[in-house]
C-alpha cells in the first residue's frame, strides 16, 4: 500500500505539497514501502522541510517532530508504572 501511494503522489510532484501533513506522513509510511529512490525522496523532502510559522505552526510543528523522531530512530514510548522505556 505504501508503494502505491509514494507512486502516485511521487507522479504528483514531491515539491507541489502545500499540504505539510501528508507529506510527513507519507516520508513515515517510506519505513513499510520498499526501500528506494522514491521512500528516499519522501524522507529527503521531510528533513528538508523548513520550520513551520503562522497560525497552525503548533499542530504542524508538532508532526513535522514526531515524523522526524521516528524517522531518525528516537521515537521511544514510555510506559507502565515504572517508566519502561520501549522501541
Amino acid at each position: 500500500m505504501s508503494d502505491r501511494i509514494h507512486g502516485f503522489l511521487a507522479g504528483e510532484g514531491i515539491d507541489r505539497f502545500a499540504d505539510r501533513d501528508t507529506l510527513a506522513a507519507t516520508a513515515v509510511a517510506g519505513f513499510a514501502a520498499t526501500p528506494g529512490p522514491i521512500a528516499k525522496a519522501f524522507l529527503r523532502a521531510l528533513w528538508d522541510m523548513p520550520v513551520p510559522t503562522g497560525e497552525q505552526r503548533y499542530v504542524d510543528g508538532m508532526l513535522q517532530l514526531l515524523s522526524l523522531m521516528h524517522c531518525s530512530g528516537h521515537f521511544r514510548v514510555i510506559d507502565g508504572p515504572e517508566g519502561a522505556v520501549r522501541g
